[in-house]
């Protein structure tokens, strides 16, 4: 028998009634038993909890996990984040920070890639927060200036004006870099729902590729200790191929090529770029030492 999801109206074929899966959207479906002809001399049909709707909810759609408890497999709900108005803000944050985090295998199947993105974004962006309050104090006092040689006339003025600008300039770039963050996020989000595009592996829409990147900025929290900056983006990276696999359920392989591909050409022209400018530099310095010896 055929049967339609009240969410997003596939028709798919089934062979039960009962609870079971959209194998679209995955969201629960109560799927109800076909109607019985009516048989002479045997009274009115079956009216009871176990009729005509194969069970709980009666033939209604109700969302609940199947009974015996616990999410069914390929179910899929709000995250803890997106229910904070009922479980609180603080725990919602953490619990998404940590499933995400630690167990992203079952944390990622269960996100719901219909829900707006900008649920995702908010919290993407609120961890980018933490991470500059953090570093505000050690960039603003410019701890991570330059040391000029001491052959500079009063090196030890030069450098103290170096640090305090420095600071500045850093102070100036976190802030900046605050407010125009959700601009990034959705302009990186664009380039890997491209590259899903040219995989086809975009079914589910741009939000849900948003919705994947986004969820997967949970090791930003960690680049505050130090040396942790390389080993957190990689993190990062990995979160987001499950991620973009579980929202636009696509295979690990194509997930894997729609995140890394982008980072990959972008390093290969910021190293040609790089690479031009360092030419440069030193064909000038060839070029003026070999003036200054002629001289």
């Amino acid at each position: 028998m055929e049967a339609r999801c009240p969410r997003c109206s596939t028709v798919f074929t089934t062979d039960r009634s009962g609870i079971q899966f959209c194998p679209n959207c995955g969201q629960q479906v109560d799927v109800p038993e076909p109607p019985r002809a009516a048989s002479p001399g045997w009274g009115p049909g079956p009216s009871g909890p176990g009729a005509a709707g194969g069970g709980p909810g009666g033939g209604r759609f109700t969302g609940e996990p199947p009974p015996g408890g616990g999410h069914a497999p390929g179910h899929r709900d709000l995250t803890p984040w997106e229910r904070r108005k009922e479980i609180g803000f603080l725990k919602g944050f953490f619990e998404t920070w940590k499933q995400s985090l630690f167990t992203p295998q079952l944390f990622f199947p269960t996100v719901r890639p219909d829900v707006p993105w900008t649920e995702a974004l908010y919290y993407a962006w609120i961890i980018h927060a933490v991470t500059i309050v953090f570093a505000a104090p050690f960039v603003g006092l410019g701890i991570l200036g330059s040391t000029l040689p001491h052959n500079l006339g009063d090196a030890a003025q030069m450098e103290n004006a170096m640090r305090a600008f420095s600071g500045v300039a850093g102070m100036g770039w976190l802030v900046l870099s605050l407010l125009i963050y959700p601009l990034v996020v959705l302009a990186v989000s664009a380039i890997v729902h491209l590259m899903a595009m040219l995989f086809g592996a975009a079914q589910n829409g741009y939000g849900a590729t948003v919705r994947a990147l986004c969820y997967s900025a949970g090791p930003n929290l960690l680049s505050i200790v130090p040396c942790f900056g390389c080993l957190t983006f990689i993190y990062s990276l990995v979160l987001a191929i499950f991620g973009v696999a579980s929202l636009q359920q696509t295979s690990m392989g194509k997930a894997a090529g729609i995140v890394l591909v982008p980072f990959v050409v972008v390093l290969c022209c910021c190293g040609l770029f790089y690479g031009l400018a360092l030419a440069s530099i030193m064909s000038i310095v060839n070029s003026t030492a070999g003036g200054t010896r002629t001289l």
